[in-house]
């Protein structure tokens, strides 16, 4: 558990060291580049973020089911290897009939730069996964800070030099090459390029999973904003997307950590043939963390997009809170690889993930165009129906005690979010006008994490005295 504890650290801290390494390059090239420009490279990057999906295949996930072994690492990084080049040389070939049909230099050399971030990526996949299957998350954290910000200095370094969005295409490939090396150098060894049929046929059909799920989350997750672009305006959608990027900051800082440690988690309890228990605290620890965290964003999310975006953005504030609760019904998926990879049950996954993607794109056509209030509000109810879905996937194919989770939010994280939430506003309703609002929000959520801390350690206390909840 120390050794747990001290990677999901590390992770935390990898993570936020990310989060200011891409606000800072987003607010640096918006400054240096013109908007059209600054367009083109959001529109590139993200078809080459698809592509890289595909490119790097699932192969860290399978490194973390797969049994450790040297024949397992050659054939996998065999595996990522073939996939980066591939898509590479297609990018190539791309941006060549691209520049012959359209003698666009600018966008020909965005895509050949792209192309080539293909490659390192898929290798660094690989690696990355044999790092996290060998336990090593303060190597694996380690290594993400030095690549975010060597990019970070990139991206800085060139768009000062030349301020052209082929400046932020670099950085990426800079980052890349050095999260390839320095994998390379913390798992300690080659990879020797071997590769049999059947690992071939089994690492493929694995493959065809995780990228299957991944590439349907990821176009539903920029759905949203090209339909509230459709039925209400580019400026609605404008307030769409920074709300979501809010509320991304937080769940991209749990949902990194959380994925990683219960690869962790459920490779040992598979193991000793506890999954449902590792389960169930795991999921208990992970909402008991996040609830405070969306709640409190939800109370304070006016004075965040001031102090964050800026007064033009405010309307952005009014659907923040629905944003954080839709977040928080989806958390309990961040497990579902590890859980179902580990008892070989992946396959399960992709139909719901189509069926939950298929509802809510449904819901955001039929509903976008009655206002941003009203689309935030039907999101969280196809976040409920996301979280049925996960829970009967979790139950049935993984064994994991829901009876014990659903028990332990009731009874602990449940009373105490809602005394936390009494704080807060207590405290708005007593300090808002005595004192400037930056103060008030720092004592918001300082007296509010005092109070939910408090809370649950009592109640936790309560509950083993009077042996409501078995949490061992």
């Amino acid at each position: 558990m120390p050794a747990i504890v001290s990677g999901g650290v590390w992770i935390v801290t990898a993570k936020i060291v990310s989060q200011l390494s891409q606000i800072a390059t987003f607010f640096v090239a918006t400054r240096m580049l013109s908007p059209a420009e600054f367009g083109l490279f959001a529109f590139v990057s993200a078809i080459a973020m698809l592509v890289v999906v595909m490119a790097e295949g699932g192969w860290a996930e399978f490194m973390m089911k797969a049994p450790d072994g040297d024949d397992c690492f050659d054939q996998v990084t065999t595996i990522s290897l073939i996939s980066g080049v591939s898509f590479t040389t297609a990018g190539a070939i791309a941006a060549a009939v691209f520049y012959t049909l359209t003698s666009d230099e600018t966008q020909s050399v965005l895509l050949a730069l792209f192309s080539c971030w293909m490659l390192p990526a898929a290798l660094t996949a690989a690696f990355d996964g044999a790092l996290v299957a060998s336990g090593r998350l303060r190597q694996r954290a380690m290594v993400r800070i030095v690549g975010e910000l060597s990019g970070l200095i990139t991206a800085m370094a060139l768009l000062h030099l030349h301020g052209h969005a082929s400046a932020l295409a670099a950085a990426k490939i800079v980052c890349q090459l050095v999260l390839l090396i320095g994998s390379m150098a913390a798992v300690m060894r080659l990879p020797r390029l071997y590769l049999t049929r059947p690992m071939f046929v089994e690492v493929a059909a694995f493959s065809r999973q995780i990228v299957g799920n991944r590439l349907v989350v990821f176009l539903g997750s920029y759905s949203g904003t090209l339909v509230v672009g459709s039925f209400l305006g580019v400026a609605d959608a404008g307030f769409y997307r920074a709300a979501e990027r809010v509320v991304a900051v937080v769940s991209e800082l749990l949902a990194e950590p959380a994925r990683s440690l219960s690869w962790v988690v459920f490779r040992r309890a598979h193991s000793t043939r506890s999954i449902g228990s590792a389960g169930a605290r795991f999921l208990l620890i992970l909402v008991a963390i996040a609830a405070p965290m969306y709640f409190g964003l939800a109370q304070v999310s006016e004075p965040v997009v001031r102090l964050m975006l800026g007064d033009v953005w405010l309307p952005a504030a009014s659907i923040i809170p629905f944003f954080c609760l839709r977040q928080l019904l989806l958390s309990p998926g961040y497990i579902n690889e590890a859980s179902l990879s580990v008892v070989g049950g992946i396959r399960y996954r992709l139909p719901i993930t189509l069926l939950n993607v298929a509802v809510s794109l449904a819901v955001v056509v039929a509903v976008a165009r009655f206002g941003l209030r009203e689309l935030a509000i039907a999101q969280c109810f196809t976040a409920a129906f996301a979280l049925a879905t996960c829970i009967g996937l979790q139950s049935k194919i993984a064994s994991v005690n829901w009876l014990k989770i659903s028990k332990g939010v009731v009874l602990l994280i449940a009373p105490s979010s809602l005394i936390m939430v009494a704080t807060v506003a207590l405290v708005r309703q007593n300090f808002s006008e005595g004192l400037p609002w930056r103060i008030v929000v720092l004592v918001q959520i300082a007296t509010g994490a005092l109070a939910y801390a408090a809370a649950l350690k009592a109640l936790v206390g309560l509950t083993r005295r009077l042996r409501w909840l078995t949490l061992e």
